[in-house]
């Protein structure tokens, strides 16, 4: 901008304004006016620096009212759901959680979708790697199982509700055994065995607990697990798949000392 000094008329050597280019704002254009020049040009451009200034205030205005209504709306519906007693899930009905446990899995994740006010569908997927004597034996399992259950939520209002759930799940393993074998009765001797494998089992799973949710999404669940183990199968890493019967056996004694255990479930629902 150029700072070319203006003299104004009948008072010499008085500055009076500067001259300006075109272009910006008018608060900006009023501004390169001094207060004493007086000149057409200087009041208009001071109105129209008054009339952005007053637009911009009316802006701010509607900005301020339509968030002051906005949370007004949602008062009145989390004051109508308090009243009404309606669960946040009937508004939040999809949801992602973690969930670490003792049983079949020591921990992973699942997704679920609310089919009905009472009724959850959920995929889940889990992790447990474990290690141990048992039975003459050290045995070795390294599993991932994944699944899918129906949770009933057994009250209808509120957020805080006793939950049961019926589901079922595949899990594989790799496996590592020593054994000098053992006996599971008369005629029935499991041979000694040193193998490394792969485990294969189809599970039903069971559980019952309580489960609570938050106004803002998050959420969380304490279920007692009960898992049963009705196939199980186990193959040598040989060439041909052999399949191992030792291997199978602890694999099975392995799923028995696992079938029940705590599991606590976190999550967001949006």
């Amino acid at each position: 901008m150029l700072l070319t000094l203006v003299l104004a008329p009948g008072s010499a050597g008085a500055v009076t304004s500067l001259e300006h280019e075109p272009g910006g704002d008018s608060c900006a254009q009023a501004g390169t006016y001094f207060p004493e020049d007086q000149s057409d040009e200087a009041q208009r451009a001071r109105l129209g620096c008054r009339r952005e200034l007053f637009a911009r205030q009316l802006e701010q205005d509607r900005e301020r009212q339509e968030a002051a209504t906005e949370d007004r709306r949602e008062q009145n519906l989390e004051a109508w759901m308090r009243k009404q007693d309606v669960p946040v899930r009937a508004f939040r009905r999809n949801a992602v959680d973690f969930f670490g446990s003792g049983g079949l899995m020591s921990y992973g994740i699942a997704s679920t979708w609310l089919l009905l006010p009472e009724l959850d569908a959920e995929l889940w997927w889990g992790r447990r790697n474990t290690s141990g004597y048992q039975a003459m034996g050290n045995f070795q399992d390294s599993r991932s199982c994944i699944g899918a259950r129906l949770k009933w939520l057994m009250r209808s209002k509120g957020n805080l509700t006793p939950l049961a759930s019926l589901g079922a799940a595949d899990c594989w393993a790799n496996v590592a055994l020593e054994s000098f074998g053992f006996s599971n009765g008369p005629g029935d001797f499991v041979p000694p065995s040193n193998a490394i494998g792969t485990a294969t089992a189809h599970v039903a799973t069971a559980t019952l607990g309580l489960t609570w949710m938050h106004s803002s999404g998050l959420r969380a669940s304490f279920e007692y697990l009960y898992s049963y183990a009705f196939y199980t199968q186990a193959t040598d890493n040989d060439e041909a798949r052999t399949l191992d019967a030792g291997l199978r056996a602890y694999w099975e004694q392995r799923l028995t000392s696992d079938r029940g255990g705590v599991r606590l479930q976190v999550g967001y629902a949006f």
